[in-house]
């Protein structure tokens, strides 16, 4: 039940939102411009999950 918790946390967390709409706004602009590429924009998200664990691990 712990991690379906901390799944609550992170979905509920407005911050974590902010940061997800962000890099998909950037991803959807670097492939209009097809400067990005399908693997790129997945780096991208795994990043920004990786970031908002961190930060609500260990700032919050």
């Amino acid at each position: 039940m712990k991690i379906v918790e901390g799944l609550k946390n992170y979905f509920s967390d407005k911050r974590n939102r902010i940061v997800h709409a962000t890099v998909g706004i950037s991803a959807m602009i670097g492939m209009l411009f097809n400067v990005i590429g399908l693997y790129d924009r997945l780096a991208l998200f795994a990043v920004a999950i990786g970031f908002n664990v961190l930060r609500m691990r260990y700032l919050h």
